[in-house]
């Protein structure tokens, strides 16, 4: 029964190497972090979250009262997901700060050293 629903979930999700992700994750092959981490690798962050709102809306719509194991595993797989984008978001924000901020402070200085030597050689 467990296959069946996990069919019902899948059935036609693009692109096939994400659709074999998520059916190893939802058997319980694959723990959803692990899952997450694959298919962002094999694929665009826009790619992945369709493909995991796609099966969450499917799981909502079209489940059964038996596939609850399988519902359960994809509402664990759409939370891990929102909080691993969520990180890596805020790591892109981080570094990006980190590095405006750097590039700016060296940049001043540079420029002060710069008129230093000008004033010294005069």
């Amino acid at each position: 029964m467990e296959a069946e629903a996990i069919t019902r979930l899948t059935d036609g999700l693009q692109p096939p190497a994400i659709r074999a992700i998520l059916v190893q994750c939802l058997v319980g092959e694959l723990a959803p972090s692990a899952a997450i981490s694959w298919m962002l690798a094999a694929e665009g962050a826009s790619t992945v979250r369709a493909a995991i709102d796609d099966v969450t809306h499917r799981a909502a719509t079209i489940s059964r009262a038996s596939d609850m194991l399988v519902h359960d595993r994809v509402d664990e797989l759409t939370q891990i997901f929102v909080e691993k984008v969520s990180e890596l978001a805020e790591v892109d924000d981080a570094t990006k700060t980190r590095t405006g901020y750097g590039l700016g402070r060296a940049s001043r200085h540079s420029e002060s050293g710069d008129r230093d030597e000008s004033r010294t050689s005069e």
